[in-house]
């Protein structure tokens, strides 16, 4: 029942994943995104990681998804399509980059000469949320502080290139035609 669980979510993870990046209408990759960490938050439930998974939706899905959308919704019109498709050359190199790293992985799970996989057993006690949070926050050499910080440029250059993809250029004017004023566009007269 469990496997059968897991490999309903992985070809459902799989399947918005491909949605993500393949459909044309941003506003629709960025539902099949939500998606795919919907589904990734239920492996991690599958896995007894239940905090894990609560900080997959409520960083990736609550924040990070919630300005994608709304970046997307403020700069473009909404229902627009994709400003840069992708070209069918495009689309092969990319197909044939992901079966070669596909190919790869593979072979080298079916080689033999990585070491036999034995159990672990726990040796302390589950953590507090308390424990965790000073643990991710110290300074010393023991924390995850640096890390935590470079994982929020990244998350900011992420919500940057959210914007430059779905922003629109203005049309370009006509050569040597100046622009219409606002004013004589509505009808009124300036005085």
């Amino acid at each position: 029942m469990e496997n059968t669980i897991f490999y309903w979510l992985a070809g459902a993870l799989i399947l918005m994943s491909l949605l993500t990046v393949s459909v044309q209408n941003l506003l629709h990759a960025a539902i099949s995104l939500i998606g795919s960490f919907f589904a990734t938050a239920a492996l991690y439930l599958l896995l007894q990681m239940e905090f894990v998974a609560l900080a997959q939706i409520m960083i990736y899905i609550g924040g990070i998804v919630v300005f994608m959308v709304i970046t997307i919704l403020l700069t473009a019109q909404l229902g627009a399509k994709n400003l840069f498709p992708k070209t069918w050359p495009q689309r092969l190199w990319g197909g044939s980059v992901c079966l070669s790293l596909l190919a790869v992985m593979w072979l080298t799970l079916q080689s033999n000469d990585l070491p036999p996989a034995t159990p672990i057993a726990p040796t302390a006690e589950p953590a507090s949320l308390t424990a965790v949070g000073f643990r991710l926050l110290s300074a010393d050499g023991t924390g995850f502080l640096v890390p935590f910080e470079i994982i929020s440029l990244l998350l900011l250059t992420a919500l940057i290139g959210a914007v430059v993809v779905a922003r629109r250029d203005p049309k370009p004017a006509a050569a040597g035609v100046p622009p219409v004023p606002a004013d004589q566009v509505s009808g009124k007269e300036s005085s």
